[in-house]
């Protein structure tokens, strides 16, 4: 056994360091063989698994595409994380408000057409007058101070176009006290044959038992066109009271 004390005898423990001349020749003789390449394969084979772990994974070029791979990457996740949380709590909020909105928008809408209406109503031409009365139509069954306007229409417009038609408009509101009363006193003293032919047809589409009674009774007193006497007559199937 060698000794750990004695150098030489360490040294002779090595067999390509012996001193026995035939192991040394032997040890020669095994370095002068000629040395195998390795084939092609095998060489593409080894520099393709050297690159491959000497490549990133798919982690490691993830976080880096993310910008994840330092602090500064887990900053910026975090300021795009409560950017997205910060722009779906405003997208929530505006679908909430956008009822409101809308009914507001329609309400601005219907205020400005409504006060078109009243002004085209008291304009000084006869044509913006009639485009009025048009439009005032389906207005007049809520709103009183379009019916009121179209009133006036029926029974002071200059324009025998304007106030025909303004009568014509206001058939839904025949039955309220105030304008029905307006409508039967104009009829009883029209002059105009078209504003006559307007109002009689309106009594007759949409007036009460107590306004057909009265345009019946006009009838038969002859205090309308005769035209439209046989007209009211027919309607009403009666030739006397």
């Amino acid at each position: 056994m060698p000794d750990p004390g004695n150098p030489d005898m360490n040294k002779a423990s090595l067999p390509f360091e012996s001193s026995d001349p035939a192991e040394q020749q032997l040890w020669q003789a095994l370095g002068d063989l000629p040395r195998d390449e390795p084939s092609a394969n095998l060489r593409r084979s080894f520099y393709g698994e050297l690159e491959k772990a000497g490549s990133p994974g798919w982690g490691t070029r993830l976080r880096s595409w993310l910008g994840f791979s330092g602090n500064a990457g887990w900053v910026t996740a975090t300021a795009c994380l409560l950017i997205g949380f910060g722009a779906a709590q405003l997208a929530v909020e505006r679908n909430n408000a956008e009822p409101d909105r809308l009914a507001a928008l329609e309400q601005n809408i219907a205020l400005l057409n409504r006060q078109l209406v009243l002004d085209r109503l008291q304009n000084d031409s006869p044509g913006t007058r009639l485009l009025g009365v048009y439009d005032a139509t389906s207005l007049v069954q809520d709103d009183h101070q379009v019916a009121q306007a179209l009133l006036v229409r029926a029974t002071r417009d200059p324009s025998k176009s304007v106030r025909s038609a303004a009568i014509d408009a206001l058939g839904p509101q025949l039955n309220s006290e105030a304008v029905g009363g307006e409508l039967m006193s104009l009829l009883e003293g029209a002059e105009s044959p078209i504003v006559q032919l307007a109002l009689v047809d309106l009594v007759l589409r949409n007036g009460n038992q107590q306004q057909l009674d009265q345009l019946l009774r006009l009838a038969n007193e002859n205090r309308l066109y005769p035209d439209l006497v046989r007209h009211v007559k027919n309607s009403l199937g009666s030739e006397t009271i």
